[in-house]
């Protein structure tokens, strides 16, 4: 009986552990990645104070079991050991190449607690691991057991060199993902911001934050903390929460370009947050005060107007080029001299520009394509408009006009010569000889 309740308890605890992050299908394949390592030094200065030079090296950040052999024997090595949490669930769907991995030492700040896993009082060393990808990032916090007693003051003071070579055995503690490291929205959209953790253990005592920087000031706007249930702001979903997604719901803003969102999840001793950058964006619209083929007299005046309107934000770049296909040696278009107007803001809070040129064209400009482009951070390419001038020649209007006219005048000279021939054959009729 006590063998099936102690089956059926370590059942439920891997279930309970796998609801936390419900969007994970499988394991990546992933065996090992290239890693950049931050070492941390401590060392005495001249002053007989305590300082830090840090040391970069490349290291394997291996998944495997205990004792397994390095992938290459003269390189640091991390190998990430134990089922509890696997790393790999949270890279699901990207290669090797497509990932940037980044450690570093965690310093504890002289805090050693034991961690709820650990059957005994040993020491723990830290180290940060943040996987980077263009649809995600991953931070992890790995632990590393050692024999050594706590020291009773920061880690700094008591780290191990890790020398070329050296296998350090670790395990996953603490896991946080997000969907959305670059989020961009529309005036007034209202946005979701990912945020995923996951602990290697059940009933964990955290404390859930959300804030935001901006301009250099730091704002609070969710703070939830497990073990007192005191929650503060809103923006979380709480049933959510108690599964692991701390997602937060940005409400809809109507200024304001650019935010830096963080979410942070501390457990004695760890303290892991992930950064989400936020930028509104509205794409230009590009109109022209032209038709696409524009007929024009040679000689006259006119002004051409491009308009970007309702952009966000106001930084716009407007270029007006100009590109005739018969010109002899022509491959690349002229850039023209163009006027700005002042920017017009509008009632919902984008901005509107226009870039205007003005044209006086002769009849050899005929033919020639203007384009203006609109370029914006919101754009991966930047817009074109364009149009082509037909340029009228008023010598050759005129020279249509005389033939025009002297036709009319000659067919009405026929007319008369001929109604002139019929009366005199009528009356050469009447006479009596």
């Amino acid at each position: 009986m006590t063998l099936i309740l102690t089956t059926m308890g370590f059942i439920l605890k891997i279930l309970l552990h796998l609801s936390l992050y419900t969007g994970v299908q499988c394991v990546s394949d992933i065996r090992a990645l290239n890693c950049k390592f931050s070492d941390q030094e401590s060392f005495i200065t001249d002053k007989g104070t305590h300082d830090i030079r840090f040391i970069h090296k490349n290291v394997i950040l291996l998944f495997g079991q205990k004792g397994e052999a390095p992938v290459k024997p003269d390189t640091v090595t991390f190998l990430l050991t134990g089922t509890n949490l696997d790393l790999r669930l949270y890279l699901e769907g990207a290669d090797e190449d497509q990932l940037e991995c980044v450690l570093h030492r965690y310093n504890t700040n002289g805090v050693h607690v034991q961690w709820p896993l650990q059957k005994t009082q040993d020491y723990n060393y830290w180290y940060n691991c943040v996987i980077e990808h263009r649809l995600f990032t991953v931070t992890s916090f790995l632990r590393q057991p050692s024999p050594n007693p706590a020291p009773g003051h920061h880690d700094y003071h008591n780290w191990t060199v890790i020398n070329d070579g050296d296998v350090l055995t670790t395990t996953v503690a603490l896991v946080m993902k997000t969907n959305t490291p670059e989020v961009k929205s529309a005036l007034g959209a209202k946005t979701k911001l990912d945020c995923q953790f996951v602990f290697d253990h059940v009933g964990a005592d955290y404390t859930l934050e959300w804030f935001s920087y901006i301009s250099g000031q730091r704002k609070q706007l969710f703070n939830h903390n497990s073990r007192s249930g005191l929650t503060q702001g809103t923006g979380v979903g709480m049933k959510a929460l108690q599964k692991g997604d701390a997602s937060y719901d940005l409400p809809a803003a109507d200024k304001g370009s650019q935010q830096t969102f963080v979410c942070s999840v501390s457990v004695n001793p760890l303290v892991a947050s992930l950064n989400i950058h936020w930028t509104i964006e509205e794409k230009p619209k590009v109109s022209l005060s032209v038709p696409r083929v524009l007929s024009i007299k040679e000689g006259k005046f006119e002004r051409i107007d491009c308009r970007a309107g309702h952009y966000y934000p106001r930084d716009v770049k407007m270029i007006w080029y100009r590109y005739k296909p018969t010109a002899l040696g022509q491959t690349l278009p002229d850039v023209l001299n163009k006027t700005h107007s002042s920017h017009m803001t509008n009632d919902d809070g984008t901005a509107s520009l226009d870039a205007y040129i003005h044209l006086r064209p002769s009849v050899k400009d005929s033919g020639t394509q203007f384009i203006c482009s609109v370029f914006h951070q919101s754009l991966r390419v930047p817009i074109r408009m364009s149009f082509i001038i037909q340029v009228e020649d008023p010598m050759k209007r005129l020279f249509i006009f005389y033939i025009f006219f002297s036709a009319i005048i000659m067919a009405a000279l026929l007319y008369i010569i001929h109604s002139m021939r019929s009366a005199r054959r009528r009356l050469f009729r009447r006479l009596p000889y």
